[in-house]
């Protein structure tokens, strides 16, 4: 199976999981709710002492719940992650479905990376969380899956990035990999900065290499 079939798989995967999650436990507000609480929590967690640090009994005290009720919701750490992930692309979706595609223009690309960076900015804590944890050498499969899922959703506009993905292409997949690491670093130094001049200038670089890259400019 190639690259692309992968990407795509895993992004149907997490679509059904989605669909799912959202069918199988819906119908119990309160499970729904302290599902809710107990991400949201362990979300801040992360975010303030690492994914590493971060015991269960840590999340289970600052979501107010008994351990017991904590392991009734999640086994272990990962699955707090993906529940995490899950929503976070959920949300991020409608975003990359306003990208212009298949071949953007400068312009265009530009007021799409604005409209990302607000959207990190509202969401920093799990932004920060998934890019840093997908990073890591040993990285846990919920950030390698929610990678997975932005490379396929971006793969669902871009041209560029679909024919990256296919076999034979390492130079254009390796210029890829360098262009979405310079735009999710550019998005998280704004969403932990703010706006700046130098985070301007990091969303700028960002999206000129993107526009570069989708024109095979490189």
């Amino acid at each position: 199976m190639d690259m692309l079939s992968i990407l795509l798989y895993a992004w149907i995967m997490l679509e059904t999981a989605l669909t799912v999650d959202s069918i199988a436990k819906p119908a119990n507000p309160r499970r729904a709710a302290t599902r809710a609480r107990i991400c949201e929590a362990a979300n801040s967690l992360f975010f303030e002492k690492g994914f590493a640090a971060v015991t269960m009994e840590q999340v289970a005290l600052a979501a107010d719940i008994q351990r017991s009720t904590l392991y009734l919701h999640f086994r272990e750490k990962d699955d707090i992650l993906a529940a995490i992930a899950n929503s976070y692309t959920a949300k991020l979706r409608p975003v990359i479905v306003r990208l212009p595609g298949p071949v953007p223009t400068r312009e265009e690309i530009a007021d799409w990376v604005n409209e990302f960076a607000a959207f990190v900015s509202a969401e920093r804590a799990a932004t920060e969380l998934l890019v840093s944890l997908s990073h890591l050498p040993k990285a846990p499969e919920p950030a390698l899956a929610f990678g997975q899922a932005l490379l396929a959703m971006m793969a669902e506009r871009l041209a560029a990035i679909r024919e990256a993905l296919e076999p034979g292409n390492d130079m254009k997949r390796a210029w890829m990999i360098a262009v979405m690491d310079t735009l999710g670093w550019a998005l998280c130094n704004h969403a932990r900065n703010g706006v700046n001049t130098m985070s301007q200038a990091r969303l700028a670089v960002a999206a000129e290499g993107l526009y570069h890259f989708v024109r095979g400019e490189f």
